[in-house]
């Protein structure tokens, strides 16, 4: 994977510009980790795509935790009308994306450790 084409699919998803969005290389760069971490030998080039799309989902989902948990108290008053972000509701979002792109690859991704031992 390219962590280049993970923060360009990253940028796309957050609308921030490329400058803005190089500020969050890192949870780019982590999101890869994670993903090539769990891709199994079964995939090969053509998952590629899917899985740069999977850790920039991943990306804009850490990023999206970040922003509800900075602005808990975000309102904007102008006049008598007032509005207050509902970024639970955009992180929620994210998470849906997140999960569907991970549904997507999920015949790709080896299990993360659990074992059925018996009763």
């Amino acid at each position: 994977m390219d962590v280049n084409n993970v923060l360009d699919i990253f940028r796309r998803l957050s609308g921030l510009d490329s400058e803005q969005a190089a500020y969050y290389m890192s949870f780019c760069t982590g999101a890869v980790s994670y993903v090539s971490s769990r891709l199994s030998g079964d995939a090969d080039s053509s998952v590629t795509g899917q899985a740069e799309y999977a850790a920039a989902a991943l990306a804009y989902y850490r990023y999206m935790l970040m922003d509800a948990s900075n602005n808990l108290s975000s309102e904007m008053k102008v006049g008598d009308i007032s509005m207050k972000a509902d970024t639970f509701r955009a992180a929620d979002a994210a998470e849906k994306l997140c999960r569907d792109a991970f549904s997507a690859i999920s015949r790709y991704l080896t299990d993360e450790g659990f074992a059925f031992r018996g009763v």
